[in-house]
């Protein structure tokens, strides 16, 4: 099973930028968060549910991409995606999905619905939603490391689904 369904996070930014047109800074960082956070927890929530889907979990990746977040002031961010988004490194450039296969138009539909939900927030919704998260206030008051551990957001994101 492969770990990690964008290999490159910079593939899923730049399509973003590619359907929205430049973000800011917030709104590019809480989805990032958000399309993590949603697609783990849903993925944990499916699989901790056994569903029988044949090969389900052989065929979905644990995680939408790599990502470290740290607890900022205002939200969750990835270090990397700040310095780089800061350069102006980031173009628009469509991701193409292999829309024969069915994980494919599953994950583009994912990513679509997700991503058109957090467009239509402010930047400071998106914050003040990001800040009401567990995992970001536990490691925003951590003195030492504000490291955000990918399993506290999919056990966070899964209680979530599992609750719906």
């Amino acid at each position: 099973m492969r770990k990690f369904y964008f290999n490159n996070i910079d593939d899923l930014i730049n399509h973003l930028f590619y359907k929205y047109g430049e973000l800011s800074p917030l709104k590019l960082q809480k989805s990032l968060y958000f399309l993590f956070a949603f697609y783990s927890g849903n993925y944990q929530a499916k699989e901790k549910e056994g569903v029988t889907e044949s090969s389900y979990s052989d065929s979905y990746p644990k995680y939408l991409f790599d990502a470290n977040f740290e607890a900022w002031n205002y939200g969750p961010v990835i270090k990397e995606v700040y310095k780089k988004n800061k350069a102006r490194e980031y173009n628009a450039k469509e991701f193409k999905f292999d829309l024969e296969a069915k994980i494919n138009i599953e994950i583009n539909k994912f990513i679509n619905d997700v991503s058109e939900m957090i467009i239509n927030k402010s930047d400071f919704a998106l914050v003040d939603r990001s800040h009401e998260d567990y995992v970001w206030k536990n490691s925003f008051k951590n003195k030492n490391s504000k490291i955000m551990k990918k399993e506290d957001i999919e056990n966070e994101y899964r209680k979530i689904f599992q609750s719906i």
